[in-house]
């Protein structure tokens, strides 16, 4: 659905060039929800508006469901940036206008049939949940709500793409997981390809298909959830997964750290290690958490005995992640 290949953007500062994005290249397929995380500064949003071209590209190529809007006539791109919807992190909403009538705006703006405006308006407030909200001003509402509004005008024009530009960083915890879920739902529901930028990893945690690490302009990291957290040098990993102190052990102990995704989250595998080796389990520390779809645990132990090397090998042979620490 989205493609960016080798995206650079310099912008100029008195007598120097700074690059915000230096040869950035990455893929979104359709329906999925794709992450792109990483610090203040990163390039971020320099990214994300330069997709639907607010920020026209120094170089690079960016394809939107196979339309390349980086080449396209102004007039062309007008109609293209009616494909692609737009969440911000402040809401932008229009403080004179009731929600019903900030939903209405993108609808005047392509003059959407006024006669069918008042049903897709309805229609849209009840995807987000907002109903009795139609006559309120934004200033009437909650940071969540202001949000589930910004979403409703956002999805007015059924856009094939809707970016994200930090959405939640101003929401409160409870108010975030609100917000997400609501776009997994929207993701589901309509087949909506999500791309957001955020530096919240709780926000890759709870929703994304797959992410992109972004670092000074560049893309370090990228892959799906399941694919960077077993990778045991993944900055992803790292961070979605808690690092356990080191212990002191045995000397007659081999300690190990072991990573469980999916259905081995939910098996007894460490009582069937038992049970078919001669070896003996010390547990040190651990940790059970769903990051996307999956439930991952994280076990630090301490494995002695005859077996213990068949033992290492009957887990990894489990698709399990074994490290010895």
């Amino acid at each position: 659905m989205i493609e960016v290949i080798d995206l650079k953007k310099n912008y100029s500062l008195k007598d120097q060039i700074i690059t915000a994005l230096d040869g950035v290249t990455l893929t979104v397929e359709a329906g999925e929800i794709f992450g792109v995380v990483g610090l203040s500064g990163a390039g971020k949003s320099t990214l994300i508006r330069c997709i639907n071209m607010l920020e026209k590209p120094t170089s690079g190529t960016i394809v939107v469901n196979g339309q390349e809007v980086t080449s396209l006539p102004p007039a062309e791109l007008r109609k293209a940036r009616q494909r692609i919807g737009m969440i911000f992190q402040h809401f932008n909403l229009l403080s004179s206008r009731t929600v019903a009538q900030n939903i209405a705006f993108p609808l005047e703006i392509v003059n959407y049939p006024k006669e069918k405006r008042k049903d897709r308006i309805a229609e849209l407030l009840s995807l987000v949940g907002l109903m009795e909200k139609a006559n309120a001003y934004p200033s009437q509402l909650s940071g969540g709500q202001k949000q589930r509004v910004g979403i409703a005008r956002a999805l007015a024009s059924e856009p094939e793409v809707l970016l994200s530009d930090e959405a939640t960083s101003a929401l409160d915890p409870q108010t975030t997981t609100s917000i997400l879920e609501l776009l997994r739902d929207l993701n589901r529901r309509l087949g909506l390809t999500i791309l957001l930028i955020t530096h919240e990893m709780n926000v890759i945690r709870q929703i994304c298909d797959r992410v992109a690490v972004l670092q000074d302009g560049r893309i370090i990291e990228q892959g799906t959830i399941d694919e960077l957290i077993t990778r045991p040098d993944s900055l992803i990993s790292r961070a979605l997964l808690p690092q356990f102190e080191k212990q002191t052990i045995s000397s007659e102990a081999t300690s190990v750290t072991i990573t469980f995704m999916g259905e081995a989250a939910d098996q007894p595998v460490l009582a069937s290690l038992v049970r078919n080796y001669d070896i003996d389990v010390n547990i040190i520390a651990g940790n059970l958490q769903k990051i996307g779809k999956n439930r991952v645990g994280k076990l630090q132990v301490e494995i002695s005995g005859k077996q213990v090397n068949a033992a290492l090998l009957h887990l990894m042979n489990l698709g399990l992640r074994v490290e010895k620490n």
